[in-house]
Protein backbone atom coordinates (compact mmCIF):
# COMPACT_ATOMS: atom_id res chain seq x y z
CA UNK A 1 0.00 0.00 0.00
CA UNK A 2 1.34 3.39 -0.89
CA UNK A 3 -0.24 6.65 0.12
CA UNK A 4 0.06 9.46 -2.42
CA UNK A 5 2.59 12.18 -1.65
CA UNK A 6 1.05 15.26 -0.06
CA UNK A 7 3.14 18.40 -0.48
CA UNK A 8 5.18 19.25 2.59
CA UNK A 9 4.55 16.00 4.45
CA UNK A 10 7.41 13.58 5.17
CA UNK A 11 7.30 10.21 3.44
CA UNK A 12 8.21 7.00 5.25
CA UNK A 13 9.24 3.96 3.21
CA UNK A 14 9.35 0.47 4.74
CA UNK A 15 11.85 -1.76 2.91
CA UNK A 16 11.62 -4.50 1.64
CA UNK A 17 7.86 -4.53 2.22
CA UNK A 18 7.22 -1.97 -0.49
CA UNK A 19 4.93 0.01 1.79
CA UNK A 20 5.13 3.74 2.29
CA UNK A 21 3.06 6.70 3.32
CA UNK A 22 3.04 10.38 4.05
CA UNK A 23 2.85 11.42 7.70
CA UNK A 24 2.59 14.57 9.76
CA UNK A 25 5.88 15.95 11.03
CA UNK A 26 6.58 14.86 14.58
CA UNK A 27 4.90 11.45 14.55
CA UNK A 28 6.95 8.48 15.66
CA UNK A 29 8.17 5.80 13.29
CA UNK A 30 5.96 3.26 15.04
CA UNK A 31 2.89 5.45 14.51
CA UNK A 32 3.74 5.71 10.81
CA UNK A 33 4.22 1.93 10.65
CA UNK A 34 0.88 1.30 12.33
CA UNK A 35 -0.83 3.66 9.89
CA UNK A 36 0.73 1.83 6.92
CA UNK A 37 -0.14 -1.62 8.33
CA UNK A 38 3.50 -2.49 8.94
CA UNK A 39 4.24 -4.83 11.86
CA UNK A 40 6.83 -3.62 14.36
CA UNK A 41 7.68 -5.59 17.50
CA UNK A 42 7.05 -3.99 20.87
CA UNK A 43 6.24 -5.01 24.39
CA UNK A 44 6.50 -1.79 26.38
CA UNK A 45 3.73 0.16 24.60
CA UNK A 46 6.13 2.90 23.57
CA UNK A 47 7.67 3.47 26.99
CA UNK A 48 11.17 3.11 25.53
CA UNK A 49 12.34 0.22 27.67
CA UNK A 50 12.18 -2.98 25.62
CA UNK A 51 14.08 -2.16 22.40
CA UNK A 52 11.97 -4.57 20.33
CA UNK A 53 10.92 -1.77 17.98
CA UNK A 54 14.48 -1.15 16.81
CA UNK A 55 14.63 -0.17 13.13
CA UNK A 56 17.57 0.36 10.83
CA UNK A 57 17.48 3.74 9.09
CA UNK A 58 18.56 3.20 5.47
CA UNK A 59 18.00 6.79 4.39
CA UNK A 60 17.18 10.04 6.16
CA UNK A 61 18.74 9.69 9.63
CA UNK A 62 19.04 13.48 9.59
CA UNK A 63 15.25 13.62 9.20
CA UNK A 64 14.61 12.17 12.65
CA UNK A 65 14.48 14.00 15.96
CA UNK A 66 17.68 13.79 17.99
CA UNK A 67 17.56 10.93 20.50
CA UNK A 68 16.11 11.95 23.86
CA UNK A 69 17.82 10.95 27.11
CA UNK A 70 15.42 8.00 27.32
CA UNK A 71 16.25 6.82 23.81
CA UNK A 72 20.00 7.27 24.40
CA UNK A 73 19.73 4.98 27.45
CA UNK A 74 17.77 2.43 25.40
CA UNK A 75 20.29 2.60 22.54
CA UNK A 76 23.13 1.96 24.98
CA UNK A 77 21.41 -0.79 26.98
CA UNK A 78 20.24 -2.69 23.88
CA UNK A 79 23.48 -2.13 21.90
CA UNK A 80 21.86 -0.43 18.91
CA UNK A 81 24.13 0.14 15.90
CA UNK A 82 24.78 3.76 14.85
CA UNK A 83 22.17 3.48 12.07
CA UNK A 84 19.42 2.12 14.36
CA UNK A 85 16.70 3.97 16.25
CA UNK A 86 13.79 3.10 18.54
CA UNK A 87 10.63 3.34 16.42
CA UNK A 88 8.55 4.22 19.48
CA UNK A 89 10.67 7.27 20.31
CA UNK A 90 12.19 8.61 17.07
CA UNK A 91 10.04 11.37 15.59
CA UNK A 92 9.92 11.97 11.86
CA UNK A 93 10.81 15.41 10.50
CA UNK A 94 11.46 14.53 6.85
CA UNK A 95 11.59 11.64 4.37
CA UNK A 96 13.04 8.38 5.72
CA UNK A 97 13.50 4.77 4.68
CA UNK A 98 13.65 2.06 7.35
CA UNK A 99 13.89 -1.71 7.67
CA UNK A 100 14.12 -4.41 10.34
CA UNK A 101 15.68 -7.84 10.38
CA UNK A 102 12.32 -9.61 10.51
CA UNK A 103 10.63 -8.13 7.43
Amino acid sequence: MSVSKVSGMPNVEFVPLGLSGDVKRGVTIISAANRAGVPIGQSCNGDGICGWCKVKVLRGMENLSPPTALERRLIASCAFAPDERAACLAKITGDITVTTGYW
